[in-house]
C-alpha cells in the first residue's frame, strides 16, 4: 500500500520537472502543503471538479504570493503542480 511521503513527493516533482533540482526542498514542500491547504478549504461534499488544475494553481500562485520568503518562481507553480497531482495518482486510494 503506497501513501503520501514527502520525500517521495519531492522526489517525483524534481524527476517530472527538472528545473525543480534548483528549488529546496523546503519550498517545494511549502508548494505541496498550499496544495493541501486549498483542498482542505473546498467543502467535503464537492464535487471532483472542485480539484480544477487552473484553480490549484491559482490559488498557490496568489497565496505564494504573500510569502516574502518564497523563492518558488510564479511560472514554475503549474508544472509543479501538474507534478504533484501527478505523484497523487500513483498512490493508493
Amino acid at each position: 500500500m503506497k501513501e503520501f511521503d514527502d520525500n517521495d513527493a519531492i522526489k517525483f516533482i524534481r524527476n517530472d520537472v527538472p528545473a525543480a533540482q534548483a528549488i529546496s526542498e523546503d519550498d517545494l514542500l511549502l508548494v505541496v502543503d498550499t496544495m493541501f491547504d486549498y483542498f482542505e478549504s473546498l467543502d467535503d461534499d464537492a464535487p471532483d471538479e472542485a480539484f480544477d488544475e487552473a484553480a490549484i494553481v491559482a490559488y498557490v500562485q496568489k497565496q505564494l504570493k504573500k510569502d516574502d520568503e518564497n523563492k518558488v518562481p510564479a511560472d514554475m507553480v503549474p508544472a509543479i503542480v501538474t507534478a504533484e497531482l501527478n505523484y497523487e495518482d500513483t498512490l493508493d486510494d
